[in-house]
């Protein structure tokens, strides 16, 4: 499977439990994947504005940081209304309506809802563990389910777990890189040139013309 049919299987599950959150019991393929792809293009453009805002600000050191976001969501629109920054300093105050918008609904109840149908806080009547208020997402439940020891060892160095660690690889024939291998390698075929050539020689400089041409 490539990266970006496995980022898409990923996605779908996260847009089948908005809808379901928002009363949608059903729906076409063709209508979830148009949906998967409005919603990967808009999370790559927020990555991407929120990177190139890292590398402007703080381009010694480019991770970003809360206030990158922060811009990334402007640009993307997702932070409205909000007034200009010559309009902020004309009225001597920050607008922050747009902030306190996107606040309240992660606050919600439908951002509760949506959290509710994925699995993250506990539906009405359920037993819940004191010590584990929140449910296992979907994904890690799937892991679990799908590997028998229940050990996140069988996906590191996958993009379901964590980066393994790197280690050299022994190429066969006992050379530790890739650069030495290739020096060997360049090393036996001028030796097997030069036993080549070593082995034609030429006629005596004492034979007549004739005797070359016999030879």
């Amino acid at each position: 499977m490539s990266g970006s049919n496995l980022h898409g299987a990923l996605l779908r599950p996260p847009i089948i439990q908005i809808l379901r959150a928002h009363g949608f019991h059903s729906t076409r393929p063709s209508v979830l994947e148009s949906l998967s792809d409005l919603t990967a293009r808009y999370l790559m453009i927020l990555a991407s504005s929120t990177a190139a805002h890292a590398a402007n600000s703080h381009a010694e050191d480019p991770s970003p940081v809360l206030e990158d976001v922060y811009q990334a969501l402007q640009d993307a629109g997702a932070i409205r209304p909000q007034l200009r920054e010559w309009e902020e300093e004309w009225a001597g105050e920050e607008d922050l309506r747009g902030l306190e918008s996107v606040l309240g609904w992660i606050t919600g109840p439908a951002h509760r809802e949506i959290r509710r149908i994925a699995g993250f806080v506990p539906s009405e009547g359920d037993m819940v563990d004191p010590d584990a208020i929140e449910k296992e997402d979907y994904l890690t439940a799937l892991k679990k389910k799908h590997s028998k020891t229940g050990e996140e060892s069988r996906y590191a160095g996958t993009v379901l777990g964590k980066n393994a660690e790197e280690h050299p690889i022994v190429i066969e024939g006992g050379a530790p890189s890739i650069r030495e291998w290739g020096t060997q390698a360049r090393t036996r075929a001028s030796e097997s040139v030069e036993s080549d050539t070593s082995g034609v020689s030429s006629a005596p400089s004492n034979l007549s013309e004739e005797d070359e041409m016999e030879v």
